[in-house]
């Protein structure tokens, strides 16, 4: 058996050049980072180009007058090393060390019923710049009942697949949509279970009962 049997697929679905370079510059927002972060986790090639935009800001920034640092700084930078872990990390259940590193450095509420064959946690975000995040994890045959957007939404798939009428996503595979957008992500048998990551803003429009019935568990 060979290795190449052994390695995961690469990501086929990537974020476009702004995305990346709004994330290298630490100028996009917490929810559609972290949806960014975990795609990195999976695509070395995408990885070489947020290291490239951030080479690129680093040059820029080295052509600025020096900034005068705020009295406290050093105090402030010296506090947050010497804080105890459990006042830094964050939370994590022990399935947690299976996730992305990206993902496992957030903070998340417990799994909970969100419909049926549909599992969901929320991660933790800054609620000021209007995002919500949450992990889903569908089983397999079951789908996400058709919606439309209010807003963006951008998805990392983590484990599995799902489908839906813009194509298959696979681990890795990172979609933006927006509010000219709807669909329904199905999962497959054959793919089983499916995990995947949401970053979105804006309460969805659901198209079915079922959906709408689920959306107030689901908080979107």
């Amino acid at each position: 058996m060979t290795s190449e049997m052994h390695q995961i697929p690469r990501p086929t679905h990537h974020p476009d050049a702004d995305l990346l370079a709004r994330f290298a510059a630490g100028t996009l927002e917490d929810g559609p980072a972290l949806i960014v972060a975990t795609h990195l986790d999976f695509c070395p090639a995408c990885r070489g180009q947020a290291r490239k935009w951030e080479a690129l800001g680093g040059a820029l920034l080295d052509g600025l007058p020096p900034a005068i640092m705020a009295p406290d700084a050093l105090d402030h930078a010296l506090d947050l090393i010497g804080a105890a872990p459990e006042e830094r990390s964050p939370h994590r259940a022990s399935d947690d060390l299976a996730l992305p590193p990206a993902l496992r450095r957030q903070r998340m509420t417990s799994w909970r019923f969100i419909a049926p064959g549909i599992r969901g946690r929320a991660v933790q975000v800054d609620p000021a710049q209007g995002y919500k995040a949450l992990l889903f994890r569908v089983q397999a045959g079951m789908s996400i009942p058709m919606h439309g957007h209010r807003g963006p939404e951008f998805t990392c798939v983590i484990d599995g697949a799902f489908s839906d009428s813009l194509g298959r996503f696979g681990p890795g595979d990172m979609i933006a949509v927006d509010d000219g957008v709807d669909h329904e992500p199905m999962v497959s048998r054959q793919d089983g279970d499916c995990l995947c990551l949401i970053a979105v803003r804006g309460r969805l429009r659901l198209h079915s009962l079922l959906g709408r019935l689920a959306q107030p568990f689901v908080g979107l």
